[in-house]
């Protein structure tokens, strides 16, 4: 239909040619309108949706995305509805416009010749046109999104840091139901609503491919269109570029380097990817340490003795300098002090019973690091009172050992 107003004589013509004793067809008229604002992009047009049949029901604020043709409309619209997972936006239907009766467009607008679009409920902006807005306006501020980074500038701020995660593992939940993406290196393609960073426009089914290793590498590809997506998009929206900013600068130098390891294969790369520091909250990275430190006394001791030996751990030798240790809060320097911290279980009973005052028994070796910042995680759960929050202990560790954790999580994990 080239005209919106055909659709009643179109739904009659169907009534009339239906002979069927057994089936019933219906229709269902809506009234939609655009709005033009030159302020977004021309990917999309904001406007109101009403499926009531009373002029006066209640409209919904909706976006109509473009897309090229109708079988990409088509086909985009049932695999995102298929979809039903919460990191996707739903749409409400496809449409087809092309109005002929324009008084103040110019002859060759596209909506005299028509488009088709996806209508989604209204979104905030999509990542594309929010970035440009953020790097084009000065006194433009979201307290929900902006600063990027904490207030230390060493972390994801907690919209960033959830939503980067909800994505990555959203994605695979999307795939489980058998579709792909297939548009995730595009930043129009991420929208913004209700607080939260939402995809929209599902392509893809896995069943176009008739072998199971072409399907892993269509779900490879999205996670790799995501991940390098964000690399460009942290590199563009950061003052310096993501080398102005280290823990941003080691998560993407590791997301690299898993994208090379060709015997990494999806589960795994999704896996290390959302395991990483950078997206981890402050006691999900105190507990790495302590993964790391039972690594070293089991079968796989050598690899993290190996790891810590490399010429990458240099900077943290003698770790513990005089001004380190002197500059350390109350509750790093108690932890570093308690004279049974590097005592199992069994020596601490035997110490109590004989009443023998040991010595704090910290080197310089990266490897005793480990073990304090190990000793540090499980003192904050015996007392952590004496430490604040978690956060606050997360705080003095990147602030004496900067660049440690995500060291160890790199020469680990791949």
């Amino acid at each position: 239909m080239d005209d919106q107003r055909e659709l009643p004589d179109f739904v009659r013509r169907l009534l009339r040619a239906n002979n069927s004793q057994d089936m019933v067809i219906g229709s269902e008229l809506c009234y939609y309108g655009f709005k033009f604002d030159n302020r977004i992009s021309q990917e999309l047009y904001e406007g109101r949706l009403l499926t009531s049949s009373d002029p006066r029901g209640a409209p919904i604020d909706v976006v109509f995305v473009k897309v090229a043709r109708r079988e990409d409309a088509k086909k985009i619209f049932q695999r995102t509805a298929a979809a039903n997972d919460g990191v996707v936006l739903k749409p409400w239907k496809y449409l087809f416009s092309g109005q002929k009766e324009f008084r103040d467009l110019p002859k060759d607008a596209e909506l005299r010749t028509g488009i088709w679009t996806l209508c989604y409920d209204r979104f905030e902006h999509n990542l594309k046109d929010w970035t440009n807005m953020v790097k084009g306006n000065v006194g433009y501020y979201d307290k929900l999104k902006l600063p990027i980074k904490t207030s230390d500038g060493c972390r994801l701020k907690k919209f960033w840091r959830d939503s980067i995660r909800e994505l990555i593992v959203g994605v695979g939940r999307i795939h489980s139901k058998g579709l792909y993406h297939g548009g995730l290196g595009l930043e129009s393609n991420y929208v913004y609503i209700d607080k939260c960073l939402k995809v929209i426009n599902i392509e893809g089914d896995l069943d176009e491919y008739e072998f199971d290793e072409d399907r892993e590498e269509q779900k490879k590809a999205d996670i790799t269109d995501l991940l390098g997506m964000l690399d460009n998009w942290f590199e563009s929206i950061l003052a310096g570029g993501k080398r102005s900013w280290l823990e941003c600068q080691h998560f993407f130098d590791f997301v690299n380097r898993a994208k090379r390891k060709k015997k990494l294969d999806y589960d795994e790369l999704v896996k290390k990817v959302v395991g990483h520091p950078f997206l981890l909250k402050a006691d999900e990275r105190m507990r790495l340490f302590d993964h790391y430190e039972t690594m070293k006394s089991g079968r796989t001791g050598n690899k993290v003795k190996f790891a810590l030996a490399r010429s990458a751990f240099d900077n943290f030798k003698s770790w513990n300098s005089t001004s380190t240790v002197n500059s350390m809060d109350t509750f790093m320097l108690g932890v570093y002090n308690h004279r049974n911290s590097s005592a199992s279980r069994k020596q601490q009973k035997y110490i109590r019973i004989k009443n023998i005052k040991p010595r704090v028994n910290y080197t310089g070796d990266v490897e005793d690091l480990l073990r304090y910042l190990r000793n540090l995680n499980h003192h904050y759960h015996e007392h952590g009172l004496a430490a604040g929050s978690m956060e606050d202990v997360d705080h003095g560790v990147t602030t004496h050992f900067r660049g440690f954790l995500e060291l160890l999580y790199r020469h680990l994990e791949l």
